[in-house]
């Protein structure tokens, strides 16, 4: 992170245009960094008020004791780039500008932002957006955001976070929140005048706080930078799930006309991604079934899958998704089918995919025995126990998964169809991963069993490894949940 160090952990922050009103876009972030507990410098800038919410606010940025690590620029678009020219002779290293009204406005607006860049890159700043949400940096206390998503809790987690679209990107976080997926970093980027979301990632990434990093895209400016962030997340062993927008050509004129982002060659992005273990999400629901696996479960030692249903229906679901997906519904050996057979109604499925039946609600150690003997057969690497509603069963249920996840040390997820909250708060907690559908439960065990496929082969390259000039990793684990992701 050292490149962005002053972007990412400043160690002072200036805000330009600081109002008194704490609700308004340029009064949030002061609310929010004093909220959050911000433990830095913090100096409001503004000649028309001598103090706000109980700090000196300076009448420019020459009067401040000391040049700002990152300067948050809330002013309208033609006082930007006197700003950052202000900035940069002050010796400022940094800033989020908030500002829109620069590329996505069309050519004269363009020009405009060239300029900001400019000045920067002569200076040795860095900047975010224009046109952007900001950043929260959840570990260290630092808000540097208007954004509604730091208006409740942002408990640091380690999911790494990078988005394109502010809006968008904001209503993806309050999801991930939802399923206890903790964000150590929000970032939107915005116009990425400067820092593009590749070098964002990457600073993200070589966090050693963060496990796992999620991504909205709208356009990628540097194919080469792209590969190497992939190669560089396979490496370090932290998975990558990435939505890019922009797949057809109505797609990417929305995107040029939203952030002045250029989609790029889609079948290209997705050939460099995929081949590097990255995963690519659909949708943001997508995005979070992946990031909820990747970053709660180890890694497998291959692409069988073993099925535990009370439900022959969902059963051939899966299945049929399971092969599409390019994982193996595993052929369970005759020991294992002896084994349920002893224990499984005469009316349910000792075959792979197994139907345990509603049976396992009056005999708790039915589905414990089974999932158990499914997950202990050879030619299994990954499960899925499925089950629906429950509602009356909730800490009986409780009780078995958490017991599975003691004994169980392979990969293996719940999927619960119309579980109450409270259930799924409980085994995101325990590290367990919850899913709500049977396909999206497959499309993220077949993401987790991808990635330990590309990064087994990466890691067996080691020619490949040196010409990128990486450090030689550490051998990736093997086994059930690794913890929990809030």
């Amino acid at each position: 992170m050292n490149e962005l160090q002053s972007l990412l952990s400043p160690r002072s922050i200036a805000i330009l245009g600081a109002s008194a009103d704490l609700n308004k876009v340029n009064g949030r972030t002061l609310r929010f960094l004093l909220e959050k507990g911000y433990r830095g410098s913090i100096f409001p800038v503004n000649p028309k008020y001598d103090s706000i919410a109980g700090l000196r606010c300076y009448p420019d940025l020459g009067s401040l004791p000391e040049a700002p690590d990152l300067a948050v620029i809330a002013v309208p678009a033609a006082q930007v780039l006197p700003a950052v020219r202000e900035l940069a002779q002050r010796g400022g290293r940094s800033a989020v500008i908030f500002s829109s009204g620069f590329a996505e406005m069309g050519e004269s607006g363009r020009a405009l932002e060239a300029q900001l860049t400019e000045v920067a890159r002569k200076a040795g700043m860095r900047l975010c957006g224009p046109n952007c949400l900001g950043l929260i940096n959840a570990f260290d206390g630092v808000v540097a955001t208007f954004g509604q998503f730091a208006e409740g809790e942002t408990p640091a987690g380690p999911v790494g976070f990078v988005t394109q679209s502010g809006a968008f990107g904001t209503a993806i976080a309050a999801l991930a929140r939802r399923r206890s997926l903790g964000l150590g970093y929000f970032i939107n980027t915005g116009n990425e005048c400067d820092v593009d979301f590749v070098q964002m990632m990457r600073a993200v990434l070589d966090d050693e706080r963060i496990r796992v990093g999620a991504g909205y895209l709208e356009g990628v400016r540097d194919g080469r930078g792209l590969h190497a962030l992939a190669a560089r997340a396979i490496v370090l062993g932290k998975p990558l799930a990435l939505t890019k927008v922009g797949r057809t050509a109505a797609g990417a004129r929305a995107a040029a006309s939203h952030t002045g982002a250029l989609a790029g060659a889609d079948a290209i992005f997705d050939g460099v991604i995929r081949a590097l273990g990255v995963t690519r999400a659909r949708n943001e629901e997508h995005m979070l079934d992946m990031v909820e696996v990747l970053g709660r479960c180890a890694l497998p030692g291959g692409k069988g899958l073993g099925i535990v249903t009370q439900s022959g229906g969902a059963g051939v679901l899966m299945a049929d998704r399971a092969e599409e997906t390019g994982l193996q519904v595993a052929v369970l050996s005759e020991q294992t089918r002896s084994a349920l057979a002893e224990v499984i109604p005469g009316f349910g499925t000792t075959g792979n995919p197994v139907d345990v039946t509603g049976q396992f609600v009056a005999d708790p150690d039915l589905l414990l025995n089974s999932v158990r003997m499914v997950m202990d057969d050879p030619a299994v690497h990954v499960g899925v126990v499925w089950l629906q509603l429950m509602e009356a069963h909730v800490e009986r249920l409780l009780k078995i998964f958490n017991k599975i996840n003691e004994i169980v040390k392979k990969p293996w997820v719940v999927c619960w169809v119309a579980a109450p909250e409270e259930a799924l708060r409980q085994l995101r907690a325990a590290g367990i991963p919850v899913l709500r559908g049977a396909e999206p439960a497959v499309d993220a065990l077949a993401a987790l069993v991808r990635y330990a496929e590309a990064r087994r082969h990466w890691l067996a390259d080691a020619p490949a490894r040196a010409a990128l000039r990486l450090p030689p990793p550490a051998l990736p684990k093997t086994g059930g949940a690794v913890g929990s992701l809030d």
